[in-house]
């Protein structure tokens, strides 16, 4: 039998225990898959504290963050890490990240949750419920009558794992029209029109809500800016579980606070947590979630092992590894 492969993994307590990659979460992940499971064994560090030791001996290591630029000195054998999360702006630039290193992140864990909570979402805006708890904190007794958003357009920007996910949801749960907006304009199942990114002014003054999935990359930093923002029909809504550097925040806030805009659902901010001084926590018509909506609680860290495994077996085949991250397009 072939040596058996380290897999180092790199756990932070300092996260919600939703992340935690503990013994007994592997343990139950290797039950599910023992054929591959005989080929490894692990070691852990919590917070670094004994990870120099642990990544000397390392060829996979399972983590989050981690030191860069010393790592290739510190890993001389690694040749795999898989992340515990889908975004990597934390890890850029990646320019520590040396020929021959696989780099995979967990795209696709978050795709059911993300999808219902991206729905229930758009169901609350389309039916004021962000103008009644405003209205409610001012108390103030003050109607507002909305229509089904049944036949309405939503156009979601990013059709990833979550992107995907939530268009489908969107699609068939709610009876919508769906525009998705990516980087190659290629046609997807559950998107009724897919348009590049910068086709994107065509495409927003036609919808009744904006979902933004998308990850943070130089091409997606401001892309809803404030013009863009101000381009959405009067009464529209907008959903962000992609990240905050891509939608203007300040002029969002000033369109909700106008009335222009009906409604808005923010999961994602920079920095994280949201400072007390921030406009936002007093904008209204505007729902906040604290970075938690994509997150199954009992389900995150068994499908992010289960998706590690079953990479795992890919990469004993010596075949392509699923959810590569692309240094050059940064996710």
């Amino acid at each position: 039998m072939a040596k058996k492969l380290n897999v180092h993994v790199a756990a932070l307590s300092s996260q919600p225990e939703v992340f935690w990659v503990t013994q007994e979460r592997v343990k139950a992940a290797c039950r599910r898959h023992k054929d591959v499971a005989r080929h490894v064994r692990f070691d852990w560090s919590w917070e670094h504290d004994r990870f120099a030791e642990g990544i000397a001996e390392a060829d996979i290591m399972i983590g989050w963050r981690f030191p860069g630029p010393e790592l290739k000195t510190m890993a001389p054998k690694l040749k795999w890490i898989t992340l515990t999360g889908a975004g990597t702006e934390h890890l850029q630039p990646f320019s520590w990240v040396w020929p021959g290193l696989k780099l995979t992140n967990n795209s696709g864990v978050h795709a059911e949750k993300a999808a219902e909570f991206a729905g229930a979402s758009v169901l609350a805006m389309a039916h004021g419920l962000p103008f009644f708890a405003t209205t409610k904190a001012g108390k103030r007794w003050e109607k507002r009558f909305t229509t089904r958003i049944e036949g309405g357009t939503a156009v979601v920007i990013g059709l990833g794992g979550m992107g995907g996910a939530t268009a489908r949801w969107l699609k068939q749960k709610l009876g919508m029209t769906v525009i998705g907006v990516t980087r190659t304009g290629k046609p997807f199942r559950w998107a009724d029109k897919v348009v590049t990114a910068d086709k994107i002014d065509r495409v927003l003054p036609k919808a009744d809500t904006v979902v933004v999935m998308a990850p943070l990359t130089d091409a997606t930093e401001n892309l809803l800016s404030r013009s863009r923002l101000e381009a959405m029909k009067p009464g529209a809504t907008l959903l962000n579980m992609g990240r905050a550097r891509i939608v203007d925040y300040n002029a969002l806030a000033d369109l909700l606070e106008s009335g222009r805009l009906a409604g808005a659902v923010l999961d994602v901010f920079d920095p994280e947590p949201l400072p007390r001084k921030s406009r936002l926590w007093t904008t209204p018509n505007l729902i906040l979630s604290p970075h938690c909506s994509s997150d199954d609680a009992e389900n995150y860290i068994p499908k992010t092992l289960d998706w590690f495994f079953a990479n795992l077996e890919r990469y004993l085949d010596g075949r392509r590894l699923t959810n590569r991250v692309d240094t050059r397009l940064q996710y």
